[in-house]
């Protein structure tokens, strides 16, 4: 009975703990890191095995090692560390990295994990509440729409919950890929037509960071369960479709048109040896170019993750006076400039450790996933916000096989 009642509660807290950082991701960073504590304390605290016996688990897991060493290379850094502010405000954002796989492997997966029934509701669930908070800022879209054109015409996106409109939209362009893989894979119809409203909202977010993710992940998707079933036909098809859309957007969306037509001007026919640092894609060319700099003066250990905000500062100050710093709008350059050649080596090798060892990429819903958070850390310091990295965590973690199961 205890154990009855045990099990029940720690199923109980860790749902209510997912749905709470699902909504959190959204709305709230308290609700976030509240819903990650219940999620990471009833996971091990009431785990059958007891608060330790999962730890074989863990360690026998690449997916744990994976993340979790993306942690530790952080912890590594501490002797080169002199911002000690800055070092201990980095462990504290990271630290899903190394709780959550270890609350992962102390949960017990049974058959019931991947039923069907189960997992159909749990995808409608969550991909439904961001198709329902897409929809909310689509509806204020028309309350003000001559408002919010002219904020599209100068370039600005539109307004999402809490302003964050690159991890917003990453957040949909995941939900978009999901829905379209649990029609391939549950033939559920209510999660494709979520999935495409997600997708289609993309193109009036037009946020790239979204739209990039979102086509690579529904071209994996696609290509997966294509290569499954041998139904190459299908596969043509939609990926003819995934060229054509982005032009029949820009013929017919104006924020999207509006954006593209930015990204062109920056990236083609502004003057590079004018630059200011202050545009959108510019200035995050200019921060990556900053960092390897960065680098190239400290090749093999870096400066230190510590020290890296206060040496872009001064970078910055040196060279674009009155500019704003950044980090360098790349995870992998944050790297070799925080860790040198050694910490951009083990990050490297983390992320293919995420992405394939035992299997995982076989299954193309984990394998758009991982493409997708992997081409969002190219483009942003995706690591390094609390969204962010949680983002990353729990939807590796929730998609992935669980720990000692393999693909088959």
């Amino acid at each position: 009975m205890v154990s009855m009642q045990q099990s029940a509660w720690r199923e109980g807290l860790v749902a209510a703990g997912l749905a709470g950082t699902l909504v959190g991701l959204v709305f709230a960073p308290a609700l976030l890191s509240i819903s990650l504590i219940v999620v990471v304390a009833a996971s091990i605290i009431l785990s059958p095995d007891g608060p330790l016996g999962f730890i074989p688990r863990a360690l026998s897991s690449s997916l744990c090692w994976g993340l979790a060493g993306l942690y530790l290379l952080l912890l590594a850094g501490a002797p080169q560390t002199e911002e000690w502010g800055y070092y201990l405000e980095r462990l504290r954002i990271k630290i899903p990295l190394l709780l959550l796989p270890l609350a992962w492997a102390a949960l017990p997966f049974g058959t019931h994990w991947a039923a069907r029934a189960g997992a159909v509701k749990v995808n409608l669930a969550w991909v439904g509440f961001v198709a329902v908070v897409a929809a909310s800022v689509l509806i204020n879209y028309a309350l003000h729409f001559p408002e919010f054109n002219e904020l599209i015409r100068q370039g600005q996106p539109l307004p999402v919950p809490r302003d964050n409109h690159i991890r917003f939209s990453l957040l949909v362009a995941l939900a978009s890929v999901v829905g379209a893989d649990g029609y391939l894979r549950y033939r559920s119809r209510w999660l494709l037509m979520l999935g495409l409203f997600c997708f289609l909202t993309l193109h009036l977010l037009a946020v790239r960071t979204g739209l990039a993710t979102a086509y690579a992940g529904w071209a994996v998707v696609m290509g997966g369960w294509a290569l499954r079933s041998g139904r190459y036909g299908y596969l043509a098809a939609g990926l003819l479709g995934l060229l054509a859309l982005p032009v029949l957007a820009y013929l017919t969306v104006p924020s999207f048109q509006t954006k593209m037509n930015y990204m062109r001007y920056e990236l083609l026919h502004r003057d590079v040896r004018q630059d200011t640092a202050q545009y959108s894609d510019q200035g995050r060319l200019t921060s990556i170019r900053l960092g390897l700099e960065v680098w190239r003066e400290h090749p093999v250990l870096g400066v230190g993750q510590g020290n890296l905000q206060r040496v872009m500062n001064e970078r910055y100050a040196a060279r674009y006076p009155g500019v704003e710093p950044k980090r360098p709008h790349n995870q992998f350059v944050t790297a070799l400039a925080g860790s040198g050649v050694v910490g951009f080596v083990i990050t490297v090798g983390c992320f293919f450790l995420i992405g394939y060892a035992d299997g995982r990429w076989r299954d193309p819903r984990y394998a758009a996933i991982w493409v997708m958070l992997t081409l969002s850390c190219l483009v942003e310091n995706t690591l390094e916000t609390s969204v962010g990295v949680t983002l990353f965590t729990v939807f590796l973690l929730a998609f992935a096989y669980p720990p000692k199961r393999k693909p088959g």
